[in-house]
């Protein structure tokens, strides 16, 4: 192994800020979109748990493409502004880590919702 190998290994095991934020927004903002029409496609509106995105779905499925980006810009611009303040908290990898863990969980339960309508 060359010297350099440790120090790879111990940014694979400790994501940086950059990486952390651009995991949130992606799968908050494109994989929570995509898995939700997703399952709208196979279940219809009906099936949409959340109230407010289920009445922006029955009245067009754009705005819900616009509500999501819109808030995903928001959140990554607010954590790109103070990054050294959340920098600066007990844990915060923990903090934006268990953020990117329950966004991948939200995606999951959509895609299975999805899988299991479509008889797959």
């Amino acid at each position: 192994m060359s010297p350099s190998s440790p120090d790879l290994l111990a940014r694979l095991q400790r994501p940086g800020y950059v990486e952390l934020v651009f995991g949130i927004v992606f799968v908050w903002g494109t994989g929570d979109l995509l898995s939700t029409l997703a399952a709208l496609h196979f279940t219809g509106v009906g099936a949409e748990a959340n109230p407010l995105i289920r009445t922006l779905l029955s009245h067009d499925p754009l705005l819900v493409v616009a509500l999501k980006g819109t808030v995903m810009l928001v959140v990554g611009l607010v954590l790109v502004r103070y990054r050294a303040a959340v920098e600066g908290l007990p844990r915060w990898r923990l903090w934006l880590g268990g953020l990117l863990g329950v966004g991948t969980v939200v995606v999951a339960l959509n895609l299975s919702v999805a899988l299991a309508a479509a008889g797959v």
